[in-house]
């Protein structure tokens, strides 16, 4: 009994000391259950998080719309899960759902207040693009205040430089942001301007290439125009020949960006355009090159399809033949190009890839010719260092063949073994071969001994 009223006591104890600290100590309490629920830390950790949700808003302007209206749908669990998007982006950002939870109210106005700001970023950004686009446009036509900016920013908060360039005078006069920007960090903002007429100016070459190449094609297409004005840029000026030349008209007037520029410099223009077409040319040349080389490789490996269309080039647009040779057939539909400028002229294109077979075999000749001629050197001076073997090869050549020779002659046999090319080129023709290394090997710093006097046809007997 006395047990029992002791367990009694210390229980009351216990459960009053527990109500007594949970009425005593609340904030003790709350941070404590703070620590096991994931939190954001510190400012810089709160903004990501607010721009991560803002992204989150963008992307489901619905849910941004009632979230809104109503921030406490975020704790209503039938809402969350109607809605699987938004509770797969809680389950992933514990820190904010822990927020949301505790006073969504108030997350959900700093968040407005992060988009608002957000928004008010990007008009400035915005409006910074704008204001250095249309200072760049005043520099482009100002260019000796442009230079002189350039080299001492500090020229625009001058009072006496501005006065002596009225223009300028006007411009920040108009543009009054853009003065309070340039006075603020004069260094800065031209440095920013600079860099913008650099991207400017690599957009602007871009746009250059892409009016050259179309109008490139219109005077590919248009011979006589084409020569006329190559001759005479300055046609692109005459109203007279411009109406005789509708075609022309017409064109530069869809492209009036081009129109300007060729009217600007009508020479400048013109030749640069042409600069444009030798290297055009140059392009299609590598082409029609690669063409060529592809069709005489298969050419060689189709000896008996070569023979007859090298004979009657007309062949190629015969289908009846074309369906007979298969392997020409399935060539012909994998080189479209090349099928065309066959079609368009067979007999001259057949012409031409005789005179690249020619000289691809000159090529090749010229090639084996270097190689011959290497392997031989190199034989050479091997032979030049080891002056029996050369006087013995030079008696008879076909020793290279011999077995027991070359067991009794290691040296010669480990570079055979070495150089299995000048091995092969032996092998093939000992005489010719040996006579041409000895051509080598006589230039070699070590001199022959020479074992057996050998008589030399070129002196009468005595």
């Amino acid at each position: 009994m006395k047990q029992s009223h002791f367990h009694l006591k210390t229980w009351l104890a216990v459960s009053a000391l527990t109500g007594f600290l949970c009425l005593g100590t609340p904030v003790s309490a709350q941070s404590a259950s703070a620590q096991n629920t994931p939190a954001l830390q510190g400012d810089d950790a709160t903004r990501r998080e607010l721009a991560n949700f803002n992204q989150f808003l963008d992307s489901h302007p619905e849910l941004s719309d009632q979230l809104r209206k109503d921030p406490s749908l975020v704790n209503n669990d039938d809402y969350v899960k109607q809605h699987p998007a938004l509770e797969t982006y809680l389950q992933d950002h514990p820190g904010v759902r822990q927020q949301i939870k505790n006073d969504p109210n108030a997350f959900m106005r700093e968040e407005s207040r992060f988009d608002r700001h957000q928004e008010d970023r990007d008009r400035d950004r915005d409006i910074n693009r704008q204001e250095l686009a249309r200072f760049d446009q005043f520099l482009d036509t100002h260019r000796e205040t442009a230079e002189q900016l350039r080299k001492d920013p500090s020229l625009v908060d001058n009072e006496e430089f501005v006065k002596n360039h009225p223009a300028l005078q006007s411009y920040l006069r108009e543009h009054p942001e853009l003065r309070a920007q340039l006075k603020q960090d004069p260094s800065a903002f031209m440095h920013q301007e600079e860099r913008y007429d650099s991207r400017q100016g690599d957009r602007d070459r871009d746009i250059n290439r892409e009016e050259l190449a179309r109008f490139n094609q219109f005077l590919d297409t248009h011979r006589e125009t084409a020569e006329q004005l190559r001759k005479d840029p300055s046609l692109v000026d005459n109203q007279e020949y411009l109406r005789n030349h509708p075609e022309l008209q017409a064109y530069l007037q869809q492209h009036p960006e081009l129109s300007a520029q060729l009217k600007q410099d009508p020479n400048a223009f013109m030749q640069q355009e042409d600069r444009y077409d030798r290297r055009q040319d140059d392009r299609d040349r590598d082409v029609k090159r690669q063409e060529l080389a592809h069709f005489d490789q298969f050419l060689d490996s189709h000896r008996e399809t070569a023979e007859q269309l090298r004979k009657d080039p007309s062949l190629i647009d015969n289908e009846e033949f074309v369906r007979n040779h298969p392997a020409l057939q399935t060539y012909l539909q994998d080189h479209p190009e090349l099928r065309e400028q066959i079609k368009a002229n067979p007999n001259a294109f057949m012409q031409q890839e005789a005179r690249y077979a020619r000289y691809d075999n000159r090529e090749d000749g010229m090639n084996r010719n270097a190689t011959g001629q290497r392997q031989a050197a190199s034989f050479g001076e091997f032979l030049g260092g080891h002056s029996e073997i050369s006087q013995r090869l030079s008696e008879d050549p076909t020793l290279v063949k011999n077995q027991e020779y070359m067991e009794n002659h290691p040296e010669l046999q480990q570079y055979l073994t070495d150089h299995p090319e000048v091995k092969q080129e032996l092998m093939a023709n000992p005489q010719s071969f040996v006579k041409s290394a000895q051509q080598f090997s006589s230039t070699s710093n070590t001199a022959p001994a020479v074992k057996t006097p050998v008589p030399d046809p070129a002196k009468p007997k005595q």
